[in-house]
């Protein structure tokens, strides 16, 4: 029996790039995959992007209006797919990314994530961070869950993504991951283009700074409430 996997796209007012995003992924998928699409309220004519649609392969579903985090929480409630893999609307797959990552889970059933190379894509007016330019061409757990296919199995085991987070939200969510014992293997394929582009919301690099220190503070706190001696119990 064929084993499918659910790639989960939020977006909100991604008309400019949503169709090729969905187009990278479905150029790559089976018959027994799936696109979901988990789309809020728009300002732009993403819903006229979204009637376009017509591949059998493609849900569609009006997500909570809440940001991405919301959208992929949807998304994953919906997913049918024993693996997942999270894309961006205005990211890409690089050609013949989800088969080389897709062997690697055939051949190793004990990893449940596999990471592949990221590469950086700058489009016209988009601003050229150096500290995102760095991490062309590498491995990168963590900040962009894009460049990763998970095994359903393992996001069971977490809470999903915290909606209360505006940014820092991928790292939060694979730390904890993480946490719960994830295991993870590299994979020698460019797993993800992230499009630079002049709307990226990363471009507010204080706000991007802060949520570092925020997803920092929670792991810390979470792992001393971990070491936290049981109450009533003595040593």
């Amino acid at each position: 029996m064929a084993v499918g996997t659910s790639v989960i796209i939020p977006v909100r007012n991604g008309s400019n790039f949503l169709a090729e995003a969905v187009e990278s992924a479905l150029a790559q998928l089976g018959p027994a995959d799936e696109v979901l699409v988990v789309w809020d309220d728009s300002d732009d004519d993403t819903t006229a992007v979204l009637r376009e649609f017509k591949d059998p392969r493609i849900r569609t579903m009006k997500g909570p209006g809440c940001g991405v985090s919301g959208g992929r929480n949807a998304g994953l409630a919906a997913a049918s797919g024993e693996f997942v893999a999270f894309l961006d609307h205005d990211d890409l797959w690089p050609a013949d990314r989800h088969r080389k990552m897709m062997q690697v889970m055939v051949d190793n059933p004990h990893v449940d994530a596999v990471l592949g190379r990221m590469r950086i894509r700058l489009d016209p007016g988009a601003t050229p961070w150096q500290w995102i330019l760095d991490l062309d061409g590498r491995h990168v757990p963590g900040p962009n869950l894009g460049t990763v296919l998970f095994r359903g199995r393992v996001l069971q085991q977490i809470g999903g993504f915290d909606e209360s987070l505006r940014f820092g939200e991928d790292v939060d969510y694979f730390l904890r991951l993480q946490e719960a014992g994830m295991q993870i293997s590299l994979c020698d394929v460019d797993g993800l283009i992230y499009r630079r582009h002049a709307t990226n919301c990363t471009d507010n690099q204080l706000a991007v700074q802060n949520s570092v220190f925020d997803v920092i503070k929670r792991r810390m706190a979470r792992a001393g409430r971990s070491k936290a001696p049981i109450a009533g119990k003595h040593l």
